[in-house]
């Protein structure tokens, strides 16, 4: 069977057992950090991969490493992926858990990448709009990247707009290269 679609179905099935306990808001916490330490500790993946480990020590790992209280609904859903032997979807269920509860939730993603550091009035500024139109919550984040030369790469969801200078200049290089082939 699919890895996306497995994880979609246990994401949807845990986000009602979460929103039944009334968890589905600490969950989402957890599922971030839980993503976070799948994608940025190879080791830790690798624990939850490996056949000399047991399914106990494993429960006993992930119950610890996303921090102290775990909720029941976690629990409940770690002994659940376990017993199943399906660690390997954990990356992929927490990842489609925080996109359905953004959907249920009407939150949009926002990431704002500049050259330079965003005044924080104008970062508010841009905030406020986007819950206007979106109708809903926003996360926001901010970056700074020097290499992308001026400008800002604004994206919110799955929509980007890229109005730096090195996008532009990509840009540009692109079509002179299709005019470059055009004319050859």
């Amino acid at each position: 069977m699919d890895e996306g679609l497995i994880s979609k179905r246990y994401a949807k099935a845990l986000y009602f057992h979460a929103s039944d306990m009334g968890e589905e808001a600490l969950l989402y916490h957890r599922m971030q950090i839980l993503e976070t330490l799948l994608r940025k500790m190879p080791e830790f993946r690798e624990s939850l991969r490996s056949p000399m480990i047991s399914v106990k020590e494993k429960l006993n790992l992930l119950k610890n490493a996303t921090g102290k209280n775990p909720e029941q609904s976690y629990l409940d859903f770690i002994d659940l992926v376990m017993t199943n032997h399906r660690g390997n979807a954990l990356l992929m269920i927490s990842l489609s858990y925080q996109v359905l509860y953004r959907q249920k939730k009407k939150i949009s993603v926002v990431h704002l990448i500049s050259a330079k550091k965003v005044p924080g009035k104008a970062i508010e500024r841009i905030r406020y709009l986007t819950e206007q139109r979106t109708h809903g919550k926003v996360e926001f984040s901010t970056r700074i990247d020097p290499s992308i030369d001026g400008g800002f790469i604004f994206q919110l969801n799955d929509i980007r707009i890229d109005a730096s200078v090195k996008g532009q200049l990509n840009q540009i290089g692109r079509r002179l290269a299709q005019i470059n082939k055009s004319i050859i």
